[in-house]
C-alpha cells in the first residue's frame, strides 16, 4: 500500500499550480473519498508551506482512479499533444499509412469542432489535406464532413493566416529593437493586446502576441506593464487556454527574471523551482537563472543541491552558452561554501578543456567567478598571469560601454597589480575609480558593486572602503 502511495504522492508533486487552478473548476465527484483525494492533491499544488501526507486507508484504486482522472483532463487541453496527434495524421495521410480507427478519431473531432483552438491553423491545413485523400478514394460523405469544416472556418483561417504574417512583421522588428536598439516600436502595443486578448484567434498567434509584448516591455522597462500580461496569461492557463508544460515552463521562466529586477528574490525563488519542475531543452537555462536567485537569497547550500542533480544533464549539453553559465555558478558556489580549493580546481580543469568556447561565449562570466576564487585565495601573480595570458585587461575597457557593467574582473587586477608591488597605493584608487567615471549605476549595479567591494575589502580594506563612499 505505501509503495503505491508513494508513487501517487510523487505524481501529485508534479501538479503545477496553474494546472491544479484548471482542475479545480473541472471536478464533480460525488464520493466522499475521491473528493478528499483530489482537493488534497490541489491545495498541495498551490501551497507555497509543508506538503500534506495523503490518507493511506483509502482505498488504493481510487487514488489511481483520481491519477488517470488527473492525466486525462491535462491531456485533453495540452496543445502540445494535440500538434503532436495532428502531425502524425498528416505524415499518416501523406505516406497512406492511416487507419480507420484513426480516420474515424479525426472525422469526429472535425465534426463536432466548436471553438478556434491553438493549433487552428494546423488543423485546416490537415484538413484541406485530407480532403484531397478521400475525393481521391471517392468517399463522398466523409469528405462532405471536411468540406463542410473547411467552408465553416475559411474566413477565420484567412484572419489566422493573415495575423501570422503580421506577427512575423512585428517580431522583426522588436527583436532588432532588442539586439540593435535601432527602432520604436510602442506603435504595435495596441494591436498587439487586441491579438493576445481576442478568444476568437487561435492559441497559437495570441501567444506569439504575448511573447512580443513581453519583449516590447523588457525593452520600454515597464514593469508594471509587464506583469499585467503576466498576471493575464496565468488566468488563461488556469482556465485550460494556451496550455502545455511546454509553455508553463517557459512562462515560470520570464515569471523569475520578471521579479528578479523587481528585487522580488523570494518570489522568484518560487517561479525558479516550478519553471524546472518538466525537462525540456531550455531546462539548464532555467536551472541556471534559479541558481542565480538562490545565490542572491544567500543558499548556496541549496544551489549545490540543485546543480549536483542536474550534473548529467550540463555534461550531456552542447549549448556552450548554458554549460560555461553552469560551470560558472558551480565555482561561485563552491566559494561561498569555502571549498576554494575544489572550486579553482573545477575552473582550471574547465578552463583546459573548454578554453575557446569560453572565450567565444561567456569570458565575463567565467572570469568573474574563476578570479574572485584566486583572490579569496591571495594568488594576486596567478590573476596576472590569466589576465594577461586572456587579454582581460582588453575586453574589460570593450565591455565598459555595456549598461549593466560592474568592474568586477577590472578591480580584482588592480588589487592583484598592487599586492604583487607593481602600482602604488594612490595608483590603485585611480585604477578603481576610473571604471565608474562613465556610469550611473542603477540601483541594482549599485548592490552588485558594494558586495564585490566587500569582498575585495577583506584582502584590503582601506581602499576599498574609500570607493564604497565614492559610491
Amino acid at each position: 500500500m505505501k509503495t503505491k502511495l508513494k508513487k501517487f504522492t510523487e505524481f501529485s508533486k508534479t501538479i503545477l499550480p496553474n494546472e491544479a487552478k484548471y482542475l479545480q473548476t473541472k471536478y464533480q465527484f460525488i464520493d466522499s473519498e475521491k473528493l478528499q483525494i483530489i482537493k488534497l492533491l490541489i491545495s498541495n499544488a498551490l501551497s507555497q508551506k509543508e506538503f500534506i501526507d495523503f490518507d493511506t486507508s483509502i482505498n488504493k484504486r481510487k487514488y489511481s482512479y483520481i491519477k488517470d482522472w488527473v492525466e486525462k483532463k491535462l491531456a485533453n487541453i495540452d496543445v502540445d499533444a494535440t500538434i503532436g496527434w495532428l502531425m502524425s495524421l498528416k505524415q499518416k495521410i501523406l505516406t497512406d499509412a492511416i487507419s480507420s480507427s484513426e480516420e474515424k478519431e479525426f472525422l469526429h473531432y472535425v465534426s463536432t469542432y466548436k471553438t478556434i483552438e491553438f493549433n487552428f491553423q494546423n488543423l485546416y491545413d490537415l484538413a484541406k489535406e485530407y480532403k484531397s485523400y478521400l475525393l481521391v478514394r471517392m468517399r463522398y460523405k466523409d469528405h462532405q464532413i471536411i468540406a463542410d469544416f473547411i467552408e465553416a472556418y475559411k474566413t477565420h483561417y484567412i484572419q489566422v493566416k493573415d495575423i501570422n504574417e503580421k506577427l512575423y512583421t512585428a517580431t522583426t522588428e522588436i527583436t532588432n529593437q532588442y539586439t540593435l536598439n535601432n527602432n520604436e516600436t510602442k506603435h504595435l502595443e495596441a494591436w498587439l493586446l487586441e491579438v493576445f486578448n481576442d478568444k476568437n484567434i487561435d492559441g497559437k498567434n495570441r501567444y506569439q502576441a504575448f511573447v512580443l509584448l513581453a519583449f516590447i516591455y523588457t525593452n520600454y522597462n515597464e514593469n508594471a506593464k509587464l506583469k499585467a500580461i503576466f498576471d493575464q496569461i496565468d488566468y488563461y492557463f488556469s482556465q485550460g487556454e494556451m496550455y502545455s508544460r511546454r509553455l508553463l515552463s517557459n512562462y515560470y521562466a520570464s515569471r523569475v527574471l520578471l521579479h528578479s529586477k523587481q528585487d522580488e528574490f523570494i518570489i522568484a525563488e518560487f517561479y525558479g523551482y516550478l519553471s524546472i519542475r518538466q525537462n525540456n531543452n531550455d531546462t539548464l537555462m532555467y536551472l541556471n537563472n534559479l541558481v542565480a536567485i538562490l545565490l542572491r537569497n544567500n543558499s548556496p547550500k541549496k544551489a549545490f543541491t540543485l546543480l549536483e542533480k542536474y550534473k548529467e544533464l550540463y555534461k550531456e549539453t552542447h549549448n556552450y552558452h548554458q554549460k560555461i553559465g553552469y560551470c560558472s555558478y558551480l565555482i561561485r558556489v563552491l566559494s561561498e561554501l569555502q571549498k576554494n580549493n575544489l572550486a579553482e580546481a573545477t575552473a582550471k580543469t574547465f578552463l583546459i578543456k573548454y578554453k575557446n568556447e569560453v572565450l567565444k561565449h561567456r569570458w565575463h562570466h567565467f572570469f568573474t567567478s574563476f578570479i574572485n576564487v584566486l583572490i579569496i585565495q591571495e594568488k594576486y601573480e596567478e590573476v596576472l598571469k590569466y589576465a594577461a595570458k586572456f587579454n582581460l585587461i582588453e575586453k574589460e575597457s570593450e565591455r565598459q560601454k555595456q549598461s549593466n557593467y560592474v568592474p568586477n574582473i577590472s578591480w580584482s587586477i588592480s588589487l592583484s597589480r598592487y599586492m604583487e608591488g607593481k602600482i602604488n597605493s594612490s595608483r590603485l584608487l585611480e585604477e578603481i575609480k576610473a571604471p565608474l567615471n562613465d556610469i550611473q549605476p542603477t540601483k541594482n549595479q549599485k548592490q552588485l558593486m558594494v558586495k564585490v567591494i566587500d569582498t575585495l575589502s577583506n584582502n584590503l580594506p582601506e581602499a576599498f572602503f574609500k570607493l564604497k563612499s565614492y559610491i
